[in-house]
């Protein structure tokens, strides 16, 4: 399933980490090194697949593990507004 970014955020990545203002909710988030990494590449269009993978090499954790921290902050992306299913 392919994510888009919602509209209306501004993010910027600053010493590796991600940062997102939702100036709409006033909140803004910070990302940790693993979570920049998934959100960068969702920015990229990139599949949640080709996310774990990415994961997976970049973290050196399992195949397994990869892809259910992948699809477990997909979902925490989701829940918080931050992307939709597109």
């Amino acid at each position: 399933m392919a994510f888009k970014i919602r509209k209306g955020l501004a993010y910027r990545k600053i010493d590796g980490l991600v940062f997102i203002a939702d100036a709409a909710r006033e909140r803004l988030h910070e990302l940790n090194a693993a979570g920049s990494l998934i959100w960068e590449s969702l920015a990229a269009g990139k599949s949640e697949a080709r996310i774990a993978g990415a994961v997976c090499a970049e973290f050196e954790v399992a195949e397994k593990t990869a892809r259910e921290d992948t699809a477990a902050f997909i979902k925490e992306l989701s829940s918080a507004g931050l992307i939709t299913a597109g």
